[in-house]
């Protein structure tokens, strides 16, 4: 009997640790979750499956004493491994059990654990599934059983009474986030112009102790586009071992509105114990993104069959700017039809194409024209701009304007604002930069054309005199 309680005690140390116990006619487990799942988990679910293994006999309670019996006692004896242990038939109708001498514990264990799985009928599971902080197995009879943890923590427990035991399971983990200008990864907010890319790379954590598969999945909001050029099929993935395959349509967890959608095998992950396991992609910021009230990325990990599912969300944004324009002298002057080149901070071109239906430019990387113009908007004169980058700086270079009226000098940097969907909804125009244009022609300023005239006209008579005197020079020399 000593040598049983040997093994029971190594057992536990190495899986999990008793908490406390105590005598009583009738039996309960009871696991305090104490692992390292994530508090934000959207579940955190696992389902206990305890089997009987063997009685136990608490004549003398300081002695216990474990038996098998009943109308299928000889054939639960029989599933034993004899090699691991000893059952001997006493007169009472009972086998008594022992640990066979030399016996490694972490054989005791395999065996049960190949006993349980091959003989269903004779040591039959009971289902406990919560996701509570604490679970109570209710055994009824104390006794020697074995625990199968749906995450993959499986346990031998035994009980002259009821007993806590103290989980110790780890959870894998994933985070997200996007790339900077400035080629690092965070997961704050990020400006993006429509047409730009969008590098993501999302970090599985493979806890130390997993053995189930894992599942990533990935959804876009509205105007993002995943690039499937990118990579291997639109993903890398290292390191090299972390082979993958996509969910399949037929799988329970397969989810229609995600993006991607993929899973590491059980194989994989248990090789892969404490690794991480790096996921870049990549998506475009299309033009239904300056419409879009939530734009995001969110990732999700699922774990046990998707009793744990833990997600991670990242968010971009898009900007809007626009300008009014006006006669300083005459408000109520028709300021249409006024022309500008739109550029960011470098001078390069920004195209755009123009929305009639509600009176905006959005920036389009495929389109062929920089152009835009002021147009009536209620009294005012208006240029609207949307789908615009908050980390680049863009500018208004006038091209024509009205008749009568004189050219801006310089260039116009519009100031952005961030676009939560609605834009230029319920803004009054004057709240946007303004940009005045003046009547009247331009003065000619010092060293203009009135000067220059006379210096051209200057040089000729002098040259001209130059060439006569030359000629006559050479005449008299003749």
């Amino acid at each position: 009997m000593k040598q049983f309680k040997t093994l029971v005690a190594l057992v536990l140390a190495v899986m999990m640790v008793i908490g406390m116990m105590s005598i009583a006619s009738a039996a309960t487990i009871t696991i305090n979750r104490h692992s390292t799942w994530n508090d934000s988990a959207e579940s955190k679910q696992a389902t206990y499956t305890w089997h009987r293994i063997f009685d136990v006999d608490l004549t003398d309670a300081n002695h216990p004493v474990y038996t098998i019996s009943g109308t299928d006692a000889a054939a639960k004896v029989a599933a034993l491994d004899d090699t691991i242990f000893d059952a001997k038939l006493a007169s009472d109708n009972k086998y008594y059990i022992t640990k066979k001498t030399g016996v490694q514990d972490d054989a005791v264990f395999a065996a049960l654990a190949t006993m349980v799985a091959n003989n269903a009928n004779l040591f039959p599971g009971t289902d406990v599934t919560s996701d509570a902080d604490t679970v109570t197995l209710n055994v009824g009879d104390p006794g020697y059983f074995y625990i199968e943890a749906s995450n993959g923590k499986n346990v031998a427990v035994q009980t002259t009474g009821s007993v806590e035991i103290d989980e110790k399971n780890d959870y894998p983990t994933i985070d997200k986030k996007q790339k900077k200008a400035n080629g690092t990864y965070d997961d704050d907010p990020l400006p993006a112009e429509v047409g730009s890319y969008i590098d993501y790379q999302v970090v599985v954590h493979v806890s130390s102790d997993a053995t189930k598969a894992i599942k990533v999945f990935d959804t876009m909001s509205t105007g993002l586009v995943w690039d499937t050029t990118f990579g291997t099929n639109g993903l890398t993935v290292s390191p090299d071992t972390a082979a993958y395959t996509a969910l399949a349509n037929t799988d329970s967890e397969y989810d229609a509105d995600a993006t991607w959608q993929i899973v590491f095998a059980d194989s994989v992950v248990q090789a892969l114990r404490g690794q991480d396991i790096t996921i870049t992609y990549r998506a475009q910021v299309t033009a239904d993104a300056v419409t879009a009230g939530a734009k995001e990325n969110e990732v999700k990990l699922t774990y046990d069959n998707g009793n744990y599912v833990l997600t991670d969300t990242v968010d971009f944004e898009t900007y809007f700017a626009g300008i009014y324009k006006v006669d300083p002298a005459d408000n109520s002057a028709d300021m249409s039809g006024v022309v500008f080149y739109l550029k960011d901070g470098d001078g390069t071109a920004v195209n755009v194409s123009y929305d009639s239906t509600n009176g905006y430019y959005v920036v389009n990387p495929n389109g062929t024209n920089n152009e835009v113009e002021t147009r009536a908007d209620g009294s005012n004169y208006t240029i609207k701009i949307r789908g615009l980058d908050n980390d680049k700086t863009y500018t208004l270079t006038e091209k024509s304007t009205k008749n009568g009226y004189n050219l801006l000098n310089g260039t116009v940097t519009l100031t952005k604002i961030k676009d939560e969907g609605t834009a230029f909804s319920g803004k009054v125009a004057n709240t946007y930069d303004r940009v005045e244009n003046n009547k009247g022609a331009v003065m000619p300023s010092t060293g203009g054309i009135g000067t220059t005239i006379f210096y051209v006209a200057g040089i000729v008579l002098v040259l001209g005199a130059a060439a006569i005197i030359i000629a006559r020079r050479k005449a008299e020399q003749n």
